[in-house]
Order: C-alpha cells, then sequence, then structure tokens
C-alpha cells in the first residue's frame, strides 16, 4: 500500500507538476495543490474507506467509524494530543537546526514549493483540498485502516514499521524532507497506536500540515 502510492506520489513530482509547470504555466505549488490532491491523497482516502468497508460483516456508517478507530478525544487523547505537538516540533526543530549547522544550504522543503506565490484567494482555493484530501487520507489510509491490521501482524511493533513505510513514502521530496518528516513519522503512530484513536492522528496532522503552509506562505510574502 505504501509502495503504490509512493509510486503515484513520485510520478506526480517528477512528472505531472513539471509538465503542468511548462505546458500549461501553472506555478509548481498550484500544480502540487491540484495534483497531489486528485492523483495520490484522494486516492489514498478512497482506498483507505474501500477496504475497510470491506472488511466489515454489517457496513453501516457507526461500524465503519469503529473500524477506523474514529473516536471523540477524551482528557487523555488531549493531553497526548498536545504533548504529541510539542515533543514532535522540539525533535524537528532540533533535527532542520543541527542540520543547517552542518550545511547552510538544508532546505526541509521539496523542489516546487521554492519561491511560491503570495496567500492569494486562488492559492488558499486550491491548498484546501489537499488540506483535507491529506490529512483525512493519510491518516484514515495509514492509520485508520492499516495500523490496525498490522498491529495484528506484528503487535507492539507496529507503529514502528508504519512510521518508517510513512516516512519512506515520501522518498521522492529527497533525503532532507525525509529526514525532517522522521519525529512525525514515527512519533504519530507510535502515540495513535497507544490511544487507539485515530482522531489524535488527525489533530496532530492537521495542525503541523496548517503550520507548514502558514510558513510556506510568510516566507513568500517576506
Amino acid at each position: 500500500m505504501f509502495g503504490t502510492f509512493s509510486v503515484l506520489l513520485a510520478l506526480t513530482t517528477f512528472v505531472v507538476i513539471p509538465w503542468l509547470r511548462d505546458h500549461l504555466g501553472v506555478a509548481p505549488v498550484m500544480a502540487w495543490f491540484l495534483s497531489g490532491t486528485c492523483l495520490v491523497l484522494l486516492p489514498v482516502l478512497l482506498f483507505g474507506l474501500l477496504m475497510a468497508r470491506r472488511e466489515l460483516p454489517n457496513p453501516t456508517f457507526a461500524a465503519l467509524l469503529s473500524r477506523l478507530r474514529l473516536k471523540p478525544l477524551n482528557r487523555g487523547d488531549w493531553i497526548w494530543t498536545a504533548g504529541g505537538m510539542i515533543m514532535i516540533a522540539a525533535c524537528s526543530g532540533l533535527i532542520v537546526g543541527v542540520a543547517r549547522l552542518l550545511d547552510p544550504s538544508f532546505r526541509p522543503s521539496p523542489w516546487f514549493l521554492v519561491d511560491p506565490p503570495g496567500l492569494s484567494p486562488s492559492l488558499l482555493a486550491s491548498w484546501l483540498p489537499l488540506f483535507v484530501s491529506n490529512i483525512l487520507g493519510e491518516e484514515l489510509g495509514w492509520r485508520g485502516y492499516l495500523l490496525p491490521r498490522q498491529e495484528a501482524a506484528l503487535g507492539r511493533r507496529a507503529w514502528l514499521a508504519n512510521g518508517l513505510l510513512w516516512c519512506l513514502f515520501h522518498w521522492s521530496f529527497g533525503w532532507q524532507i525525509m529526514l525532517t518528516l522522521l519525529p512525525t513519522t514515527l512519533l504519530l503512530p507510535w502515540i495513535v497506536q497507544r490511544r487507539q484513536n485515530t482522531t489524535v492522528g488527525i489533530v496532530v496532522h492537521g495542525v503541523f500540515n496548517a503550520a507548514a503552509f502558514l510558513a510556506v506562505v510568510s516566507v513568500s510574502a517576506a
């Protein structure tokens, strides 16, 4: 599952985005928002939902939510969510800081986010579908559908397999991205498995994804 969708991500990164840029004059970041949604992240979401539903003897909406482990956050979940975000931010910042000390050219972002246009209604409108499909696609696909199956096969080590494969899923973005994402890809599955609640992953992933978008827009505005 990770391997198949990583190939789609690579084709999007190396073929589709350059084609949209060169033949239609679409800015690379806009091309990513559009093609990443349609060709990678929305398919991950639909595949995860369909495969989870396929496992259910009585595929009601409530049964699907239960299979995907989508639950309201209780007090313990919120504590782990907040703690997880702090740990991920601290570890990611440490990695980027050390990497830039060793190599000032270290850039933890893919090529198509270099020199993005400033914030505009069209940019925001093209980003929102990517945001929704990214968060729901990866969390319901990787954590909601796949992680419970990995737990059945690997037990307590399932989060590690899930996290490493999730990191490798981004191989077409380059090693700098993968290195920067390592705290997220390892800590988030660990917390979701520990809490047995995919909603935790949705909140954590959503916060960091939105923060990354704001950071990109802020850099372009500066």
